[in-house]
């Protein structure tokens, strides 16, 4: 099948995007050889990995250019007690909350009955703790609120951490956006993560969104579900 006009147009541009990525890369490469500076060596991983994630980023917008079909996640849905799934959910992951000395807030309305795939909705509270452990300082403290809304359920996950950016706020559900905030003990960025909770959300008929104020000033996560 040959491609058209604009479809060249943009495999044109995208290759010339990427060989400059990859020549980003290997720059990096070189310089980590030569390099015996600790914060120097940290800042060009840094460099390398941001010209990684942005390289799988323009794969992605290439795909959706070329409307290349993505599979939707696949649900079995059943009644159950939200806050009972993230009541477990927080004892599941305390481990990692103790380990930063992270205080979880738990808040819920009573009898929270929703009709979703307790798999994938666990996997989306999972993450969005997890989220929150990462980007919060040692001592701090992490909000979850389970409430009753005029359209469903909704739960918050609030934390005080590192917070967003604008611009990073604008893209924190896009796959392989490359965000500035790091974690505060080193943890891994777990990239991808938050595009593919943003996916089984919408598979819901619900939404996922965040707020933050501004770097320094936290971040809430909200995950809408219909009820």
């Amino acid at each position: 099948m040959r491609a058209t006009p604009h479809q060249a147009e943009r495999l044109h541009r995208f290759s010339h995007d990427l060989r400059n990525r990859l020549i980003g890369l290997q720059q990096a490469l070189e310089r980590l050889k030569e390099s015996a500076e600790v914060e120097e060596r940290e800042e060009v991983g840094r460099y390398g990995e941001q010209q990684f994630f942005k390289a799988l980023r323009e794969v992605e917008q290439l795909m959706d250019d070329m409307e290349v079909p993505r599979g939707t996640p696949v649900l079995a849905p059943q009644e159950f007690d939200l806050t009972a799934l993230v009541n477990e959910r927080i004892d599941l992951l305390r481990y990692r909350s103790d380990r930063k000395g992270i205080r979880i807030l738990s808040r819920s309305d009573p009898g929270l009955l929703v009709t979703a795939d307790p798999r994938a909705i666990g996997e989306v509270v999972d993450a969005l703790l997890t989220n929150a452990f990462k980007f919060s300082a040692p001592g701090a403290e992490v909000e979850v609120d389970l409430s009753r809304t005029p359209e469903g359920v909704a739960l918050q996950v609030r934390d005080h951490g590192v917070g967003l950016s604008a611009n990073e706020l604008a893209q924190v559900f896009e796959r392989f956006a490359w965000l500035g905030s790091r974690p505060t003990a080193g943890e891994s960025q777990g990239r991808g993560t938050l595009a593919r909770m943003h996916a089984v959300a919408l598979a819901h008929k619900g939404t996922l969104r965040a707020e933050s104020p501004g770097e320094g000033a936290g971040c809430t996560f909200t995950l809408c579900l219909p009820g």
